[in-house]
């Protein structure tokens, strides 16, 4: 069956009569309640140079009275920092409501503090913040002290429930702003990514599955469960922590920060050294696959149809291949942050695991199975019928087709669609791509089908961005003026 949370379906509702009204003034004719089209956005991953982007996509929306139009927001990876900063806006708004422009200057001097040094300076810190976790019964990976670096950067409290996923529901409700949803793949340890992965959405209320219809409270998030049922308590993750977890891809740095480190600081580095020794002793690092974080798993002793025959086969696996590059180079490195990792992560066994027998659930950045969040948009029950995608992957420049993602999430949705639960996505013409003649953006559609959405692209326009303020700007009002 078809399936919303309540909460979200009385969100929606209240969001159509925004939407109609939105849409009515852009047509300059009346929009009739039954014909109000669902329009969702939806941005890529690529870091803090994502994140920059859609700040300025995010004005140019709200600028041409496009933002008011869509019911959904989907986030992957950087864009997920962008909104999660958004819906704290007591950090940039004095009057503690979200700002468009606000947030954006908030970011921009965020941006300009970040760095390496930054990280150095607080990673003792960090590996104090990481031992309170251990010592509180909660899991541990490397992706944690990613998630501290970013907590510092947007200058988030360091006290613990501060600042939570759940927390954003005051400023949602109101349904003034586009249906926020944050994603992050479920993925097993020691098994390679086409043999099993599982898309997963958050938003502001519950987490769960693209594909399963089934979903938790937020604030269950950490609590151990089994058959449903939440055995052991646990206080919701901060949003720093949320926010490492979905952008974890960006974590392969901090192995280049520590080579840093050593070579600007002996002393400092024999104390991380000292320091990380202890810590592996006590977490079990070597269980986690790098780049990934562990919740317990809510499908914990329920049986599923985990498998779906051919709905888990997308493409090669790209986060060994990540882990293989940096091997060489980083071997000192993985020996503490990830004991055992060099033989035993890239061994990789015939078939995956049964899922509700797993006790935890292996999460990381969506990004590496495809970057253009399109699963949670396409869920038959959300039935996007425009979908703008916003793609600031830096595989779509001038001289790369930027329709690569697409087709990647075209492929998806054709291996999970099944009978009547079809994943509808229009076949991408990469025809219309003309290196020599690049477009602000391409147009994609089934004319045989109605059902089918009609997909906006609007691929990245610059590159590169250093982070310097005027950097920062040039990329922000370069997505403005092209929105």
């Amino acid at each position: 069956p078809l399936f919303r949370s309540p909460k979200e379906e009385e969100i929606v509702a209240k969001r159509k009569e925004i939407c109609r009204s939105a849409i009515s003034k852009l047509l300059g004719k009346a929009v009739s309640p039954n014909k109000v089209p669902v329009v969702s956005i939806t941005a890529s991953g690529g870091g803090f140079r994502t994140m920059t982007a859609v700040a300025g996509i995010m004005q140019g929306l709200q600028g041409t009275g496009l933002l008011d139009c869509a019911t959904y927001f989907a986030s992957l990876s950087g864009s997920t920092w962008y909104l999660s900063n958004l819906f704290c806006p007591d950090l940039y708004s004095k009057d503690g409501k979200p700002d468009i422009n606000q947030c954006a200057e908030y970011l921009k001097e965020c941006c300009s503090q970040m760095g390496t040094k930054k990280f150095i300076a607080n990673f003792l810190g960090y590996i104090h913040q990481l031992d309170e976790r251990k010592n509180n019964g909660l899991c541990v990976s490397a992706v944690d002290l990613w998630g501290c670096y970013l907590a510092s950067v947007f200058k988030l409290p360091e006290k613990t429930g501060t600042k939570t996923l759940s927390q954003q529901c005051c400023h949602v409700e109101t349904a003034e702003w586009p249906f926020p949803l944050y994603t992050a793949l479920n993925v097993q340890s020691n098994v390679a990514r086409e043999k099993f992965h599982q898309w997963m959405e958050f938003t502001p209320f519950e987490y769960g599955f693209c594909t399963h219809r089934m979903s938790m409270k937020d604030d269950d998030l950490e609590g151990r469960k089994c058959k449903g049922v939440v055995c052991q308590e646990r206080d919701e993750p901060d949003i720093g922590y949320m926010m490492g977890l979905w952008g974890s891809a960006m974590a392969v740095s901090l192995r280049e920060a520590l080579e840093f480190l050593k070579e600007d600081d002996h002393t400092l580095w024999d104390k991380v050294v000292a320091l990380m020794v202890k810590f592996a002793e006590f977490v079990k690092i070597a269980e986690l696959r790098p780049l990934a974080a562990a919740l317990p798993n809510m499908l914990r002793g329920i049986a599923v149809d985990w498998m779906q025959s051919n709905a888990n086969k997308v493409q090669a696996d790209r986060v060994f291949t990540i882990i293989s590059e940096q091997e060489s180079d980083m071997k000192q490195f993985d020996a503490l942050l990830f004991p055992s990792a060099s033989s035993e992560f890239l061994l990789v066994p015939d078939k995956a695991k049964r899922v509700e027998d797993e006790e935890f659930m292996i999460l990381t950045d969506a990004g590496i199975d495809f970057n253009d969040p399109i699963p949670p948009v396409i869920k038959p029950e959300r039935r996007s019928d425009v979908i703008i995608v916003f793609d600031n992957s830096a595989l779509s420049s001038q001289w790369v087709d930027p329709f690569q993602q697409l087709d990647l999430a075209a492929k998806w949705a054709k291996d999970h669609s099944v009978g009547e639960d079809a994943y509808k996505f229009p076949k991408i013409d990469h025809s219309k791509f003309d290196k020599d003649n690049i477009q602000e953006c391409y147009v994609f559609e089934d004319e045989d089908d109605s059902e089918c959405p009609i997909v906006v692209l609007f691929p990245l326009c610059n590159p590169k961005l250093k982070r310097e303020p005027e950097e920062f700007d040039a990329l922000r009002s370069l997505c403005q003026s092209n929105v």
